[in-house]
């Protein structure tokens, strides 16, 4: 079964697609959040997509078999 961290890996990676990017700016700029730049918000989408690669394909912290 998936786990939490897994969900969360997939949720973040749906969030912060490239293709979404436009959509969060304005999200943003509604709640009166100071907008970032095009390309400080591009570099935040790629670190956050990654971030959620990692979450669903890293195994769990504790599982690799220790080395002697």
């Amino acid at each position: 079964s998936m786990g939490l961290r897994e969900m969360l890996g997939i949720f973040l990676v749906l969030i912060f697609l490239p293709i979404n990017g436009p959509i969060l700016r304005m999200l943003m700029e509604s709640q009166g959040m100071s907008p970032i730049g095009e390309l400080q918000f591009l570099g935040v989408s790629i670190i956050m997509l990654i971030i959620g690669v990692l979450m669903i394909f890293a195994p769990p912290i504790g599982s690799q078999a220790q080395s002697p």
